[in-house]
């Protein structure tokens, strides 16, 4: 155990390394674009990120080429299902403030969720009575509202000795605290069901942040999460329970700001759909408490229906596509007054429009007079295409600061 006097000494060296070094990773870019990633696919697994340091992209431009996006890419290519990957990120972010910014987070969506902790902790040599206190509360949190089928991996507290632009006695001083930090998160995880703790990689040579080094960082985590997941559930039928008084202020904001003038853009979104399919009709839909209504609609003029009679309802209340290849064969919709009257639907294919916070508002849909097949690359591509309305209806959206701050690119990330 180091005398206290060390780390009194050590602190302040340390924070003006940090703050003066043309070497500290506080002078590294951070991403600042969308804290929601996605790799193509169909029936997506969904994992959540949460943390400092690397989590939060140093070094790279867009999350797509950090953790966030090489772990998405990485997870579908072992699934062969897609992923969505949400972050809230800081680089200030500490284990006592995560619950805090977790608050407003929907744990129930997530398959996973990845917390990266300790680096800031590591670097203010922290002691670790007082370390085993944050991070028992962050825990307890994310245990106590996530599913019991949604596994938490921690991630070990970082190193810093290997770093050869740090100062190699600062770095043994930070190296040894991480090292009783790392001893008493895998105890933490280990008395907590459903938690599985994630070594740092051995061995493994100094290396600045970058695309390459993300993306080996995200493999190994990537097998980790596929071992948890259930690799026969059936495509589209994963159903959430909608949380209908949130859903509806959403689509209230929504619709407040969409306003009633034309939006060329997500008309051409819709009709694209339309002919990339080649059916009848395509349509993005809203639904709210009692109607279903076409935001936009190719192929046809604009419908209100009764929410009971719509298809998207069903979509809405599930985390992939719903497919009817036939409506007058399947009862649940053969009474339908679309199905029974004009314009006579038949085949229908959606996929949910989610607002940024998770709530699913409406959805892509395309429509056919006629009975047909819908394949995987069909479903992949129909996913796509909502994903690009969901990024145009959403463009304005805030996020809550549950990403990087976009004005301020020098953190104290660790």
């Amino acid at each position: 155990m180091l005398h206290p006097a060390t780390h009194v000494v050590a602190r302040p060296l340390i924070r003006a390394w940090l703050s003066t070094s043309p070497h500290s990773w506080e002078r590294h870019v951070v991403a600042t674009d969308s804290p929601h990633l996605h790799a193509p696919g169909t029936d997506p697994d969904r994992v959540l990120i949460v943390g400092d340091g690397a989590a939060t992209g140093r070094g790279v431009r867009t999350h797509e080429l950090g953790l966030p996006g090489h772990l998405a890419r990485s997870l579908t290519a072992l699934t062969g299902r897609a992923t969505d990957v949400d972050i809230v990120v800081d680089g200030r972010m500490t284990a006592r403030q995560a619950p805090e910014a977790l608050a407003g987070v929907d744990l129930a969506r997530f398959d996973a969720v990845v917390l990266s902790f300790g680096a800031n902790e590591a670097l203010h040599l922290i002691d670790v009575d007082s370390w085993r206190d944050d991070l028992s509360t962050l825990l307890d949190d994310v245990a106590g509202r996530a599913p019991a089928a949604t596994t938490t991996f921690v991630l070990a507290v970082p190193s810093f000795g290997s770093n050869p632009h740090f100062p190699a006695r600062l770095g043994r001083v930070v190296d040894r605290n991480a090292v009783r930090l790392n001893a008493a998160t895998r105890h933490l995880v280990a008395d907590r069901s459903s938690m599985v703790f994630v070594p740092e990689a051995e061995g493994q040579a100094f290396e600045d942040e970058s695309a390459p080094v993300y993306a080996r960082w995200a493999a190994p985590i990537a097998v980790r999460i596929s071992r948890t997941l259930d690799p026969a559930r059936a495509l589209g039928v994963k159903t959430v329970p909608l949380d209908e008084p949130a859903r509806q202020r959403t689509l209230e904001r929504l619709e407040r700001r969409l306003g009633a003038d034309d939006d060329p853009e997500l008309d051409d979104l819709t009709e694209r759909a339309r002919r990339l399919f080649g059916t009848t009709l395509a349509a993005v839909t809203l639904v709210r408490s009692d109607t279903q209504v076409m935001r936009s609609v190719a192929g046809a003029e604009p419908l209100v229906v009764p929410r009971s009679e719509s298809f998207c309802d069903t979509t809405i209340r599930h985390t992939g596509h719903l497919v009817i290849e036939d409506a007058t064969l399947d009862p649940r919709y053969a009474d339908y007054s679309v199905v029974v009257d004009q314009p006579g639907i038949r085949f229908y294919a959606g996929y949910p429009i989610e607002s940024p916070d998770g709530q699913r508002v409406g959805a892509l849909c395309v429509m056919d007079q006629e009975a047909r097949r819908f394949s995987t690359a069909d479903a992949t591509a129909l996913r796509a295409l909502a994903l690009s309305v969901q990024r145009h209806l959403f463009r304005h959206e805030s996020d809550d600061g549950r990403q990087v701050d976009g004005q301020d690119r020098r953190r104290d990330d660790g």
